[in-house]
């Protein structure tokens, strides 16, 4: 049976992290304000600089985050899927503009919120800061966790663990697949590559016959040795 969009909102309502830290009539408030937005692929949904008045939530589809260098060169920060938060620590800086640009991966349904209500809503009750404070700390601890993993790692091994997070664990004919939901080269810079040493990499893990490629689709063809491989670049 097919999702509809009402289901996937409320499961945004239910699951989310931010909306767990506000009462029902809080969240009501919040609610009124929402706004559905439709990307196509390649749209903004916003650009760095423009004024930040209204947070966002991915319903359906992939968006990337990323800056731009003063020579042009675009680095990807995160790619963002289905219930990821997006601008919401925005709304509690002193300069309320997007720090980044945000660009739709391919067609994406997006709820947005507007940032004073909920900003009136924290004012209002010093529980709901504290709530949201832990919510919001939990998130940064993960940031936190990603960056320091980023930066330890050699290139191959960060490749390697991405695919082994990002594969399919069930059973049957599509165990161990990753398909990747942007193109390699965006892939790359998420994990801090250069495109021509992501090729590379890929490339030694198909020699080591640890993957098969197919565009978009890698099937890791032995998880345990990829994990042994993992640990054979660390030592």
């Amino acid at each position: 049976m097919s999702v509809t969009t009402k289901d996937l909102i409320g499961k945004i309502f239910r699951d989310t992290m931010l909306f767990n830290a506000l009462t029902e009539p809080q969240l009501v408030r919040v609610q009124r304000t929402m706004r559905q937005l439709h990307l196509e692929e390649n749209d903004h949904l916003f650009h760095a600089q423009d004024p930040a008045d209204r947070f966002f939530i991915i319903l359906r589809g992939r968006i990337k985050l990323y800056h731009v260098s003063i020579n042009g060169a675009e680095k990807v920060l995160r790619i963002m899927g289905p219930g990821d938060s997006i601008a919401l620590a925005v709304m509690f800086m002193e300069q309320q503009c997007y720090p980044v640009f945000a660009t739709a991966l391919l067609a994406c349904e997006v709820l947005a919120f507007d940032n004073k209500t909920f900003l009136n809503i924290l004012r209002e009750s010093p529980e709901t800061c504290f709530r949201m404070m832990a919510e919001m700390s939990k998130r940064l601890h993960g940031q936190l966790a990603e960056i320091r993993n980023l930066s330890m790692q050699s290139a191959p091994v960060r490749l390697a663990r991405y695919l082994l997070a990002n594969r399919n664990t069930g059973l049957g004919p599509g165990a161990n697949l990753v398909r990747l939901d942007a193109s390699k080269r965006v892939i790359a810079s998420r994990l801090s590559i250069q495109p021509e040493t992501f090729s590379r990499i890929l490339g030694r893990l198909i020699g080591l016959e640890l993957i098969q490629v197919q565009g978009r689709t890698i099937q890791i063809i032995n998880p345990t040795a990829l994990e042994q491989f993992i640990d054979a670049e660390q030592e």
